[in-house]
């Protein structure tokens, strides 16, 4: 006891601290929970002090993914496992799944804490969202993910909903995931009807026209057994749906082929990634502004889609663009043309229905083993082109057959609005000195040349794009004697050219 009075007596009074993160002001409180990474960390915040504790309750969107707990080693174990790496991939998937299995764990009792502690009977304490994302493995138990789901639309006011169910490892590797069931029975009319945007990876797809006020609707991994004809119902049944993405969808082999005829649809755009349908026509879409066909080519045809203005299509495998290029949609005015994969051969055609509103074009991840001169086609045709770019890709397989150009090049015309041309890939052949040459000629309105030895696209979301050059590839001094005199006798001295 002595010693203890004495220990105060050296120490003196004890003082109070001062709480400073309590001091402050709510809205900066929000603030920097806002600016955390995850919605973990932010629910975390609530150990801090008492005023903290009610913040996290008030997070616009929650972001909880299992994800963001497994440990580092878990990626690293599916890069070797990937690899084939070591021969023992037995004891990499018993890793795997352990991790996998802890993970989950940890996951499934942060959520039944936050479904206990969102649903006060303290009106002012009940948790508030606009978003919710999801992230789980398909293979374990839902029953917490859904009552986790029927809560957020339901009471916490969520009308932003993201759910995706990954595949556990001894299911990716099999091929036979799961679909994680949508707890669609769980949410009430109310629920249904707050829906404006919902997301769907490997899940079951739940009868979508009761979710009436849905704007927004993405779709991923959707098992290869659905037939084509659930996804053609989206557009006559959801009356408001605006923005449509379907990504790694299957559907039956017998029946791949999608028939849209929804004149009374309000998409506006419409995204097909890595799906299985092997033909596309669209007959009816009138709303339609923003199309991007992505992954594998399929045949595309259009009937009434009198809005469409922006365009961006991959063509892939045995992929042929000149049926699309033939009938393209004349309101089109932003388009991207990207070629991947196996070499293949473009030829000279007339096109049936000239692009009479098209101002940018980029044509990219053009195989220099090509004749790269052949977009000049485009150019010929789309006589409102303003902005012209093109990405050569170096290619290793030998050159094909040049294109024969003497008849189309009996036709060359003013181009009146051409203003830009950018090619990046650049190597003065005799080919692409060719389409430099017919463009310095046809357009005598161009105001900037810049070719570039190397660089690449930079997108900005599906539609938008920037080229970005390499500073670091010199010219030899012949290529830039040779360029310079092919570009000063055939254009006008005001022309801004830059050679990198």
């Amino acid at each position: 006891m002595a010693m203890a009075k004495l220990r105060r007596l050296v120490r003196g009074p004890r003082t109070v601290r001062e709480d400073r993160l309590s001091a402050l002001s709510d809205d900066l409180l929000r603030l920097i929970v806002s600016r955390l990474e995850d919605t973990r960390t932010a629910l975390s915040t609530a150990v801090l002090s008492r005023r903290w504790a009610h913040i996290p309750r008030e997070l616009p969107a929650l972001d909880l993914k299992v994800g963001d707990i497994l440990p580092p080693e878990y990626n690293q174990t599916i890069d070797l496992r990937e690899r084939n790496l070591p021969g023992d991939t037995g004891s990499l998937d018993g890793l795997m799944a352990h991790w996998e299995l802890r993970s989950t764990r940890t996951f499934t009792d942060s959520i039944a804490s936050l479904v206990a502690a969102g649903g006060s009977s303290d009106g002012d304490a009940r948790r508030r969202a606009k978003t919710l994302r999801l992230e789980f493995f398909s293979a374990n138990d839902g029953g917490c993910i859904d009552r986790l789901v029927a809560a957020a639309v339901g009471a916490w006011g969520v009308d932003d909903l993201e759910i995706v169910a990954r595949p556990a490892s001894s299911c990716h590797h099999e091929g036979n995931a799961p679909a994680h069931r949508f707890p669609h029975d769980l949410l009430d009319d109310g629920g249904r009807s707050r829906l404006r945007s919902l997301t769907l990876g490997n899940c079951t797809l739940p009868p979508l026209h009761t979710y009436e006020a849905l704007t927004t609707l993405v779709l991923q991994d959707v098992a290869a057994s659905t037939p084509v004809a659930v996804y053609e119902r989206l557009f006559t049944d959801c009356t408001r749906l605006e923005v449509l993405h379907l990504k790694s969808c299957g559907c039956t082999e017998d029946l791949d082929h999608l028939v849209v005829d929804a004149p009374g649809s309000a998409i506006r755009e419409l995204l097909v990634e890595e799906c299985a349908f092997s033909e596309i026509t669209l007959h009816a879409l009138p709303m339609l502004a923003r199309l991007a066909c992505l992954g594998r080519t399929m045949m595309l045809r259009f009937g009434s889609v009198p809005s469409l203005t922006h365009l961006n299509l991959t063509f892939w495998e045995d992929g042929e663009p000149l049926d699309f290029l033939r009938k393209a949609p004349a309101a089109t005015t932003n388009l991207v043309l990207r070629f991947t994969g196996p070499s293949r051969w473009v030829v000279p055609m007339h096109l049936a229905t000239p692009f009479r509103g098209l101002k940018r074009l980029l044509v990219a991840d053009l195989p220099s083993n090509w004749d790269v001169s052949w977009p000049r086609i485009l150019l010929f045709f789309a006589r409102s082109l303003e902005v012209l770019h093109i990405h050569v890709a170096h290619s290793d397989d030998e050159p094909g057959e040049d294109i024969w150009w003497l008849n189309i090049r009996k036709k060359l015309r003013r181009h009146r609005h051409m203003k830009e041309l950018v090619i990046i890939g650049f190597a003065p052949t005799p080919r692409q000195k060719l389409l430099v040459k017919d463009a310095l000629s046809m357009c005598r309105s161009l105001q900037r040349l810049v070719l570039l030895r190397d660089g690449h696209v930079r997108y900005n979301g599906l539609w938008e794009w920037e080229m970005v050059g390499q500073p670091d590839c010199p010219w030899s001094a012949d290529d830039t004697m040779a360029v310079t005199k092919l570009i000063n006798s055939a254009s006008k001295p005001l022309l801004d050219v830059i050679l990198g």
